[in-house]
């Protein structure tokens, strides 16, 4: 059976909402408070909220914000931005948040997703990698909205992240990110037989044929979308959508049929 998860991903900036294209040129899109509280009455199946300038303010996504967010929506909330010790994360957890991503942090104190799983549980724990394909085709791991080049050998790190102590990776395609042009089908086959945790795959998705296809292409059970569920039509217009349960019914019961 393939329980799949299809996850609306909302970036911030400032604590106002924000859409760009390969992690540059971000524009105002409108409120992340109303933003997820559509989500949440779609009955999403998670929502995934990153604070893209965190890191560079040297803070964390503001623990006020998730506090006002959490008092109003009823799904599951995964958290990322400037995160880069245990009481950070003790913070968002005691709030509720059920998951937190790590990204930079991962190359900076390796120690910190271990700390973080022996406490919290790795259910709690998902390491974020972005990655981009050099000359000769390899994907390469980028932190720090992708600026920063790792030298770490990305399959390697794939598999390393389980026994890390992740419960979950959030793998982004940067080169497909809020293009909504198709996903890197190419990427997700490459990796998904490296590790027993889920892989979320991140980037590209433009319709909701690109996730069926995706699903039918792949052994991996969850997609996140941001440009394609924060924009309507050919002139991307501002429309908080998601697929409406009846969709969302007619997916789960493909997958539970075929696998």
């Amino acid at each position: 059976m393939k329980l799949i998860r299809i996850i609306p991903s909302l970036l911030i900036k400032d604590n106002i909402l924000v859409k760009g294209k390969q992690f540059k040129e971000h524009k105002y899109v409108g409120d992340v408070f109303n933003a997820v509280k559509i989500f949440s009455e779609k009955r999403a199946h998670e929502i995934q909220l990153l604070d893209i300038s965190a890191r560079k303010k040297n803070t964390m996504i503001d623990i006020n914000l998730i506090q006002k967010i959490r008092s109003e929506i009823f799904v599951p909330l995964s958290v990322g931005g400037g995160i880069n010790n245990i009481e950070q994360i003790s913070s968002l957890i005691n709030e509720g948040v059920e998951k937190v991503v790590l990204n930079s942090c991962n190359y900076e104190n390796t120690k910190l997703i271990e700390e973080a799983a022996n406490k919290f549980g790795s259910q709690s724990i998902v390491v974020s990698i972005d990655v981009k394909k050099n000359t000769e085709g390899e994907y390469l791991i980028y932190s720090n909205n992708a600026l920063n080049k790792i030298d770490i050998d990305f399959k390697s790190f794939v598999k390393n992240c389980e026994s890390m102590g992740a419960g979950e990776i959030l793998l982004t395609s940067v080169a497909y990110e809020g293009q909504q042009k198709g996903i890197d089908t190419q990427l997700y086959l490459e990796v998904e037989n490296l590790t027993n945790i889920p892989i979320v795959a991140s980037g590209g998705v433009g319709s909701i044929e690109d996730i069926t296809n995706f699903f039918d292409t792949t052994n991996l059970n969850a997609i996140t979308c941001g440009a394609h569920f924060v924009f309507y039509g050919k002139r991307n217009a501002v429309l908080i959508n998601y697929p409406s349960q009846d969709e969302i019914e007619t997916l789960m019961q493909k997958y539970e049929k075929n696998n």
